[in-house]
This record gives C-alpha cells, sequence and structure tokens, in this order.
C-alpha cells in the first residue's frame, strides 16, 4: 500500500491520486489537519503503528507531501494549544522515524536537504558554479558585498518566504536590492539576510528530479518583466519548453539528490548569458505538476511509477 501524507487542500496530491485510481493501486491519503481530532493514533514498539483505521505494516511506499498542522481551535484552552500541537507533532515524527517503508521523502532528509547554506556548500563540492553570497546581519558588511558584485545584488529568505503583516499573508520574493536601500538606517534588522550576485540569465530552469531521472524545463522569464529576477512572479505567464541539460549538470543533479538520502527533489538552476549554467537552490518537497500540464512531461506517471516499485 501507498501512503501519501499531505492536505485536503493539495491540488498536486488530487492530480497522483487520479493516476493512482486509474492504475487500480492500493493507497492511502493521511490528511494531517485531521491528526489528531479526528484520528485515533495507536502505537506500540511490539505492534503496528494504527492511525485511523490503517495499520502502517501495510504500507511499503510513503509520499512525504505536503503536511499542515491541526487547527489550534480544537484545544478551547489557548494556553495548552501550542504545548499540545508541539506534542502531537512531535509523536507523528515519532511515527514516521519508526516506519519501515521506501519514502519519497523522509521528512528527516526533507529538514536536512532544506538549508540553503548547506545546499551551496555541497553543491559547490560536486562542481557546481554558484552565485557569490553572503549571509549576514551587519550592514556595513552587506554594502561592501554589494560593491564587490556591483553595487546590486538579490536578497532572499533562507527557509520561508510566507510573512504576515498587519494580520495579512505576504510573500518575500527573491528581490533586487542596492546599495541606496542598504544605506537606509536600519535597513537591516538583528535577523541575518541572504545575498547573492544578480546573475544575468538567459532563463531558468527547473530540474525535477524523480528516482535517478531529471526532467528539465527552461522557463523564458526573461520575457516578462515581473518574472526576471524571480520566475515565479510571473508563473505559467512565462513561457515553458523542455530543456535538456548537459550530461555532466544532469548528473549532479542526480548525485545531489542521492547525497541527501532524496528520491525527489525540485533544483532551480539559471543558463546565464554567457552559456554557463549556475545553481541557485534545492527543494526536496518543490512543486512539478505545472511542469507535466504546461509540457507534457510524463512527471505524474513516473512518479506513481516509483512508488509502485516499493510493492
Amino acid at each position: 500500500m501507498i501512503l501519501i501524507v499531505t492536505n485536503r487542500g493539495d491540488h498536486t496530491a488530487d492530480w497522483l491520486v487520479l493516476e493512482l485510481e486509474r492504475r487500480g493501486a492500493s493507497f492511502f491519503r493521511f490528511n494531517t489537519e485531521d491528526y489528531p481530532g479526528d484520528m485515533v493514533l495507536l502505537w506500540t514498539p511490539e505492534s503496528s503503528t494504527q492511525l485511523g483505521d490503517r495499520r502502517l505494516d501495510e504500507v511499503k511506499s510513503v509520499w512525504y507531501r505536503r503536511p499542515v498542522a491541526a487547527d489550534p481551535a480544537i484545544w478551547p484552552d489557548r494556553d495548552r494549544a501550542s504545548w499540545a500541537l508541539a506534542e502531537a507533532r512531535e509523536a507523528l515524527l515519532g511515527v514516521w522515524r519508526t516506519t519501515e517503508a521506501f519514502w519519497v521523502n523522509h521528512p528527516d532528509n526533507n529538514r536536512a536537504a532544506s538549508s540553503k547554506l548547506e545546499q551551496i556548500k555541497r553543491a559547490t563540492a560536486l562542481g557546481f558554479e554558484v552565485p557569490r553570497t553572503l549571509v549576514t546581519n551587519d550592514q556595513e558588511s552587506a554594502l561592501d558585498f554589494l560593491g564587490s558584485v556591483g553595487d546590486s545584488a538579490i536578497c532572499k529568505p533562507m527557509k520561508d518566504g510566507r510573512l504576515e503583516f498587519s494580520g495579512r499573508e505576504g510573500i518575500f520574493f527573491t528581490s533586487v536590492v542596492d546599495a541606496s536601500a542598504l544605506e537606509k538606517p536600519e535597513s537591516i534588522g538583528p535577523e541575518p539576510y541572504l545575498f547573492q550576485e544578480l546573475i544575468k540569465k538567459r532563463f531558468d530552469i527547473r530540474a525535477t528530479v524523480i528516482g535517478g531521472e531529471v526532467f528539465s524545463v527552461r522557463i523564458e522569464s526573461q520575457e516578462t518583466e515581473i518574472g526576471k529576477v524571480d520566475w515565479r512572479r510571473a508563473g505559467i505567464d512565462a513561457g515553458h519548453a523542455i530543456e535538456e541539460l548537459p550530461e555532466d549538470v544532469a548528473e549532479r543533479c542526480v548525485q545531489l539528490t542521492r547525497e541527501y538520502g532524496l528520491r525527489f527533489s525540485a533544483i532551480d538552476l539559471v543558463l546565464q548569458q554567457d552559456g554557463r549554467i549556475v545553481f541557485l537552490e534545492l527543494n526536496p518537497n518543490g512543486q512539478w505538476a505545472w511542469v507535466e500540464q504546461l509540457t507534457g512531461l510524463p512527471l505524474r506517471s513516473r512518479m506513481a511509477d516509483l512508488l509502485e516499485e516499493a510493492r
């Protein structure tokens, strides 16, 4: 049986489920917002874990997709809610750590692979070219870095780009910063920021690694004004087309994925104006359905194959 760990609003999971149903595959979808409020958990070291009405000893492969936390409102006592949520999360993490299965990907490996700083060091060691980078909370050091890379650079979040401003949610996209912005008093707070040199692009590349295969597309980010720095701003308005990677670059993508113990990753690359390919970052749980929907690459079929191979 295949276990899908996600949430009710995950449309990529919906899309894969259609393929698994078409194949007649045995699977169980666990929407994590239902836990612990509407789902019983039973675990002992001697017997199989029970999650709801399912026994996890039947699980041969797990697609750990997009889990979300339960609504704290299920605990009337607000002071207790944060503690209870943490306890529920810790129990579930223990379940995953004691579930022997084929993981795509195990949450511990996802967490290890999510450090942008560690990615840069590891990608460099594998032979990728990476942008010059500085992480700092020191204004003077940031200004010196900008001067060394041409007086402008990009700034991006190291972990989560979702922010709340006065109760409203916003997104911290990769953005260009220049010296005039950083010269303002308190332009950098006590928190550190990640700065990188601004790459002159021909286009962006998304390389999706599934198992030992690489499926890559070019994203014509430079054809749109809004997507030039961060192609996500343009979304599907930027042109997409299949882009064959050089063999050595594709091999590095697979090797980087495997070094983290992953069986899936979404890797962002850039083709510079001079023709060199630059590594930006790896997302161990990136979106991929839109790639197939825009280009026809068989990602859904390959993901289903990967999960079924463990049966």
